[in-house]
């Protein structure tokens, strides 16, 4: 049996005596009580006869903002529940192109009208729809992708699960990366929606780029919710590059497709979030940060079909193992690697990033703490 994820963690699916275990990091009420774990976690996911055939007979609905073919956030959602579908033989459904909670609603509606046991949503878009439909369908777990606002305090349906993703962590190493490859000193960002997630990513890569090269300068653009405005990404970057940007970090979906095509029109370093995907470019695109679902949807999948699926909360991110930083592009030294992996390790071992990311500055970012 091969492993699903090629990382710090080791996921293993076999048919042993034993349970499904989650690997939750909560609960947590707000995005600002990030927790990790310690470094190089081995988690063995086992599943015993019973376990396996409940898991077999689940019926899951995933719900995506766009489609697959963006090789990104959709892309990686689809993919990772391939995996366990495949493993364990369970049917799943995927509905495409569902923006927001307006769109999906009466999508999951119907799902759990049907008896889905199961429905994900991939997007923090679908997280106040989920809670306003929940109380209906008691039966049914909803899973919230790049969430945060679940059963947790008791006030909302603890049938509403969060898997929070934490960009900060590889973003940063990213960033390192970025601001010793950069010749000009300017860099441009480009992202969707200004989510807490995303934008904790945007700032903790702007650290690591002035932890390694303090004089370079930022050009950010933020495409107002429109992860699938793949034509809006691509001017940005270009505007970016017109301005002397030489690197554009860009925060996935349609946004990594749009900056993907200016990097390579305008002869640019750029880098992806979700899915492994320098072999597509690997002249331009410097690495990933490769999100692992399949270790967050089979924990929700074994808590569901173990009866024990109330205020469930995962964390996505270096510590969990759910996060790794994907294959580097051919312009990444082998000095380059191994210094970012020593960073990696030494995030690991020293349990977080090197410097605190306050979340208040998401709403007000001209407190004295928010400048990076």
């Amino acid at each position: 049996m091969k492993p699903m994820i090629t990382a710090v963690v080791t996921l293993v699916l076999g048919i042993l005596i034993g349970s499904v275990i989650g690997i939750a990091v909560g609960p947590s009420l707000m995005p600002s009580q990030v927790t990790t774990t310690g470094a190089n976690t081995t988690v063995t996911t086992t599943a015993s006869g019973s376990m396996a055939s409940s898991l077999a007979n689940l019926k899951v609905g995933l719900i995506l903002p766009i489609t697959p073919e963006d090789y990104s956030w959709n892309y990686q959602a689809n993919y990772s529940l391939s995996l366990i579908a495949k493993e364990f033989g369970f049917n799943y459904t995927v509905a495409e192109n569902l923006f927001d909670g307006t769109s999906a609603e009466p999508v999951a509606t119907q799902w759990a009208t049907q008896g889905y046991n199961v429905i994900i949503g991939q997007g923090v878009q679908y997280q106040d729809m989920f809670i306003k439909i929940a109380p209906q369908f008691p039966n049914t777990l909803f899973l919230c992708v790049d969430c945060f606002k679940g059963g947790h305090d008791g006030t909302d349906p603890g049938n509403v699960g969060d898997v929070w993703w934490y960009m900060a962590d590889g973003a940063y190493l990213i960033g390192m990366l970025a601001g010793n490859l950069t010749k000009t000193n300017v860099i441009g960002l480009v992202g969707g929606g200004r989510v807490p997630s995303i934008w904790a990513g945007h700032e903790a890569f702007k650290r690591g780029v002035l932890a390694v090269n303090p004089k370079v300068t930022f050009i950010e653009t933020w495409m107002p919710f429109s992860w699938a405005d793949v034509a809006g990404a691509k001017k940005a970057a270009e505007e970016a590059a017109d301005q002397g940007a030489d690197f554009v970090f860009s925060s996935g979906d349609g946004v990594d497709v749009g900056v993907r095509q200016a990097a390579q029109e305008k002869n640019i370093y750029c880098s992806g979030v979700y899915a492994d995907s320098a072999h597509l470019d690997p002249a331009h695109i410097v690495t990933s940060i490769v999100v692992h679902w399949d270790i967050a949807y089979l924990s929700a999948l074994a808590d569901y079909a173990r009866g024990d699926y109330q205020n469930i909360w995962l964390q996505a991110d270096l510590f969990t193992g759910m996060v790794t930083l994907g294959q580097f592009g051919s312009m990444v030294t082998p000095s380059m690697q191994s210094a970012i992996l020593q960073q990696e390790i030494n995030m690991q071992t020293s349990s977080g990033l090197p410097f605190h990311l306050d979340f208040s500055c998401f709403d007000n970012g001209n407190q004295p703490q928010c400048k990076p």
